[in-house]
């Protein structure tokens, strides 16, 4: 601590040499004679000096034009003759362009025609030629769109930001050299501590945002939905023998398990509850047939 209030003695020292030798010079300048117009030399002069700084400047803007970080992202709608042969293909040329698939996922109508979702990222510097690849493919493209997210200025504040940081973090560093040399308090090397630790923590989010940024502005992402013909759609469901067997024996199936279930619950349930039903009857019957024949036997017995 008694450091740093030295340096800022110094410092304050320092600003007020400077404005004590500040003051002489205001005073020169005033008692100085008011000096002659410029002769028309010394101006044509200027004025070919500004001339030529121009295109300097142009050549900055067009310098800032080429750095500008833009994402670029397209979606296309696409009908081919056979989705999954067309699928193979956008992986194929994603791979040739030196990218890669992020996603693909396919789907079954009512109909059986087989949808596709893909998603690619490849190299902004080919995002035309695959696209152009893609449209060679298709059989006809019913939509397109292509988006632009310019993220330069919010791309060169975080870097601004993360050179500030890394120059702090560099003086920290030299006053906690410099501390330890002079032998400081454990409490002033703790608090140096503290802080770098802090500033690092700041300095790895804005590298990761940055480097976010540039895996973003490097590959450009196009969203690929795969669609059948109908015309060839409707050839190849006009006819499908393997599914009808299949659906046929599925159905003989099903029959069969309802027989069986049902020849189950009758043997089971319905059974047993018509004998304990017929019981009382049966021996009513059997009962009656008893007396029947005893008036029978009587009768002959008595004639």
């Amino acid at each position: 601590m008694r450091h740093l209030v030295s340096v800022a003695l110094l410092a304050l020292a320092l600003a007020l040499g400077a404005c004590s030798e500040a003051s002489p010079r205001n005073e020169a300048a005033m008692d100085a004679p008011a000096q002659a117009p410029w002769p028309e030399e010394a101006a044509d002069a200027v004025r070919a000096e500004s001339d030529s700084s121009v295109p300097a400047v142009e050549a900055s803007t067009d310098q800032l034009q080429q750095e500008r970080k833009v994402v670029y992202n397209a979606n296309m709608t696409l009908v081919v003759a056979d989705t999954e042969t067309a699928a193979s293909e956008v992986e194929r040329m994603a791979r040739d362009a030196g990218g890669y698939v992020a996603h693909m996922s396919s789907y079954r109508t009512d109909s059986g025609v087989v949808l596709y979702d893909v998603t690619i990222r490849v190299p902004a510097d080919v995002l035309d030629a695959v696209r152009s690849s893609l449209r060679a493919m298709a059989t006809r493209v019913e939509s397109e769109s292509l988006n632009t997210d310019d993220i330069t200025d919010e791309y060169y504040d975080i870097d601004a930001r993360l050179s500030t940081l890394q120059a702090t973090e560099t003086e920290l560093l030299a006053l906690l050299e410099e501390t330890r040399e002079r032998g400081g308090e454990v409490e002033d090397i703790m608090s140096i501590y503290r802080e770098l630790t802090n500033i690092r923590s700041q300095i790895e989010s804005l590298q990761g945002q940055l480097n976010r940024f540039d895996k973003l502005v490097a590959l450009s992402t196009i969203s690929i939905a795969l669609g059948p013909d109908e015309l060839s759609s409707r050839i190849s469901n006009s006819w499908r023998p393997l599914e009808t067997l299949h659906s046929s024996f599925r159905a003989l199936v099903s029959a069969l398990q309802g027989l069986y279930s049902v020849f189950v619950y009758v043997l089971v349930v319905v059974l047993p509850i018509l004998l304990i039903l017929a019981a009382p009857v049966i021996l009513f019957l059997v009962v009656v047939r008893w007396f029947v024949r005893r008036r029978k036997a009587k009768g002959a017995a008595q004639d």
